[in-house]
Parts: structure tokens; sequence; C-alpha cells
């Protein structure tokens, strides 16, 4: 459904606050880039679902076979009049007319002129899909703004519709809210207003998630045990690395005979049916523009959840996998922000150095160094789980080409690369050595291009220390 499903994250320019570790950006880059090519996945897979046509026009497709078979298919529920008018618009927008996006959006306005007078439901597929397709023609003029009008004020038709009672019924509301969400991303691609943004993705989120847990007493329950604990984390407590718990498993991911990953089947996921691929990658956006503004703990908590979810929610393995690689990532962050924490810190002792014996410094310079050592074994914890699970898992590895989702070897590059900077972080350079070059391999058997780039370079950064190192070692007489 994503147009340009690469837009977003590549415009929120994520960065790391303050000072931090020198490969600060290198994360950040790296998990920027794979919540990209999440997006890209579910742009392809998007695009082979029949619901993608409400999306991008009433019809279907912009192609004008299946247009002219859809409106003239005695079954379509548009009036004859209204359908009379979209047969003009998707003729003027065809190569019959030279793609005259300008004269079809003038159809589409007049159909949609229509649709009032017949009465039509302004929340129905029909109306709300003409609507869409104006804003198709829109964008195709190069007026992005006027587009994104159209999409704002659908959402808050959708929005206001959910919450009102009776105006949808029970049976209704699934669909209406993937239908809210699908708007959501797209108006996201050509939203400039961050704010407003992830404003939206907030409002929306909530009311799918308040959906969910209406639908799953269990996970109602799930949910407030959940945030009662995120309350804590990096909120003045401080954090042991023994209480958390990675997700990659094969409790979670199931593998049939042949050692291939599948969805378990058993698992009852009913409550986050038709809409599970909107909501995941919703948060994930939710989760970049945490990040644009500098709010790593938000970021992090909202992850967190997230990776949880998706288990219970069984999505896709290679999902879950590459989920699991991006919470290190941001856990790697989170660690960072401490360092920056602890440098400043001893910055002011260095201005004076009576500080040094005050207690509170003392006890904040202890809890900032326990956090930023625990985020940073958590954040290798979350790689390690997913290199362990491959290992345990090795047709994971040889059958990957195989397997229709690119995301197992991405997160395995990306995880193996993780692993790779945290060594060399440690200084543990010929280990860090042998993980940069397998990460380049793993890389480029996947395409996997911005992480190819970033793990060169750390390897010649790996390089460079390492033969330093020797040449200061005392030689023998």
């Amino acid at each position: 459904m994503i147009k340009n499903g690469l837009k977003l994250a590549t415009r929120l320019g994520l960065r790391v606050p303050q000072r931090s570790f020198h490969r600060s950006s290198i994360l950040t880059n790296n998990l920027k880039s794979t919540i990209e090519k999440q997006h890209e996945q579910y742009h392809r897979k998007m695009k082979n679902l029949k619901i993608e046509r409400w999306v991008f026009s009433v019809v279907g497709i912009s192609a004008l076979g299946y247009g002219v078979w859809y409106f003239y298919w005695p079954h379509h529920t548009f009036p004859v009049s209204v359908a009379k008018i979209l047969r003009k618009g998707l003729w003027a927008e065809s190569n019959k007319e030279s793609f005259n996006y300008q004269k079809a959006v003038e159809f589409y306005i007049n159909a949609l002129e229509e649709c009032d007078k017949v009465h039509m439901n302004p929340i129905s597929d029909e109306y709300t899909g003409i609507e869409l397709k104006v804003a198709e023609m829109y964008e195709k003029l190069n007026m992005f703004e006027e587009a994104n009008g159209i999409y704002l004020e659908l959402l808050y038709r959708f929005y206001d519709a959910l919450n009102s009672p009776g105006k949808v019924s029970v049976e209704q509301r699934p669909d209406m809210i993937r239908r809210d969400l699908r708007v959501l991303i797209k108006s996201l691609e050509i939203n400039k207003d961050l704010n407003v943004g992830k404003r939206n993705l907030l409002a929306h989120l909530l009311l799918a998630q308040e959906e969910i847990l209406s639908r799953s007493p269990e996970l109602k329950e799930f949910f407030e045990r959940r945030k009662e604990k995120a309350k804590n984390i990096f909120q003045g407590k401080a954090l042991a690395s023994t209480d958390f718990k990675t997700f990659i498993d094969e409790e979670n991911i199931k593998l049939n005979d042949g050692g291939y990953m599948i969805l378990d089947l058993q698992k009852n996921s009913s409550a986050w049916e038709p809409f599970k691929e909107e909501f995941f990658t919703a948060r994930d956006l939710y989760t970049a523009y945490c990040l644009s503004a500098k709010d790593i703990t938000a970021a992090l908590s909202c992850k967190m959840t997230t990776v949880e979810w998706m288990v219970m929610a069984d999505m896709p393995p290679g999902q879950i996998l590459l989920s699991q690689a991006n919470l290190g990532s941001l856990l790697y962050l989170q660690g960072e922000k401490f360092e920056a924490d602890i440098y400043q810190l001893e910055q002011r002792c260095g201005e004076d150095p009576s500080l040094k014996k005050t207690d509170v410094i003392i006890k904040s310079l202890r809890h900032l160094h326990r956090n930023r050592d625990t985020c940073l074994d958590m954040s290798h914890q979350c790689y390690n789980s997913v290199v362990q699970f491959a290992k345990r898992n090795s047709k994971l590895r040889f059958n990957i080409k195989d397997q229709l989702d690119p995301s197992v070897l991405q997160a395995i590059a990306l995880s193996t690369y993780g692993m790779g900077v945290l060594n060399l972080h440690q200084g543990v350079l010929v280990k860090a050595e042998k993980l940069l070059k397998d990460s380049i391999s793993l890389a480029r058997e996947t395409d996997f291009t911005e992480l190819l780039k970033e793990a060169e370079n750390e390897l010649q950064k790996t390089s460079i220390l390492k033969t330093k190192k020797q040449a200061e070692q005392p030689q023998p007489n």
C-alpha cells in the first residue's frame, strides 16, 4: 500500500542526543534502514492483497482494464449515476487521454457530488474509495498538500465514527480500523509536520489497541501488567539484565519437520485480525517518530511491547527476528544515552574536583554506570538470541533463498553486525573483526546495502585499532 515506503524514516533524520559513543550514528542509521526495509516488505506484501485495490482506487488499481471491468460488472455497489461518472474519470487518467489527471480529478469530484445527492454513506467503502482516488490524482499532480488534506479528513471521519456508539457495527469495526490504519500510513508518507504525524499515530494506534484489548480479556490483563512494568523502566530505578527476557526461541517461533519457520496455527491471534499488519507497521512508525524527537526511552518502551505483541499475534517469524534485532539497536542507543550522562557528570567533576566526594554524584555515577552496562548487556542478549537461534536451526541459513521473507537473513546480518560493534566498543578486536566480516558476507547475500557500507567502515576502524594496538605492544629483545 505504501507507494514510497522508504520516504518517511529517511526524512526523520534519526540522531542520538548529546555526546555519545563514536558509533552512535551507525546503529541509528541501521535501525532506520531496517525499519525502512520492513516498510518496503509491507508494501510488497500489501500489493499482493486484493484489499489494496481499495486504498489506491475505488476500482482496485489504476489500470483501465480492471477499472472498466469493475464498473461494468453488474454486481458493483455504485449507483448507476455514480458509476457513469467514474468510468469517465478512469478513461481520462488512462493512456487513451494521455494520463490527464487534472481532468480525471474533476470527474471524481463530480462523482462525490453525485454520491451526496443519492445520500451515500460518507464512511462506506464506495464513498471513501472515490475520495482516495481524488487523493491519488492530487499526488500524481504533485499537489501533496491537497492530497494530505483528504487523508486527514478521512482519518477524522473514521476516528469519529469508531468513537461514536452505534455508528459502526461490531462486525464492521475490525475492517474499518484496518482502513483507518492504511489511510494513516499513507498520510504519514507525505506529512511534513512531525508533531501532527506523531499525534495522529498515537491517537489511531490507541484506538486500534483498545479494539484489540476489548476482544481479548487475556491480552488486556497482560497489557495492564506490561504497562505497570514499563512505568519503572529507565525512570530512575537501576536496571537488571536478569529481569530481561528475549523473545527468540523455539517456543515462540515454530519450525516444521523440515526446519522451516512456520506460523503457529494453534495460537489464537483472532483479536488482531484483520489489521495486524497495519497495526505493527504503524507501531514501528511511532518508534521512528520517538527517535526523531530524541526520546529513546519512549521508542524503546514501544519497541519492547511491539516485539512481545508480535509473538502473541503470530506475526511472520522473519519479522519477529528483525524486530528483536531492532530492539537490540535501541538498547544500544539507550546505553549511549547513559554514557552521555556519565560524560557530563565527569566533565563537571573535572571542573570541580570536590564534587567527586559528594554522595549525590557518587550514587548518580554508580547508577548510570550500572544502567549503561545493563543496557549493553541486554542489547547483546537481543543480538545473540537471533544469531544463536539461526545456528541451532541451520536450515534457516542454508535454505534462506527458499524463504519468501528476506527479513530472516537481514535480522541475522544486523545482529551479527551489532555484536561486532559491541565487541569493538569493549576492545575485543579479534572477535569484532570476525563478526564484522561475517555480517558483511550476510549483507551481500541479502543485498542489505545500508548495512554493508557501515559494516565495511567498522571493519576498517577495527583493522586500524588492531594495527595500532600491536604497534604499542612491547617488542621482545
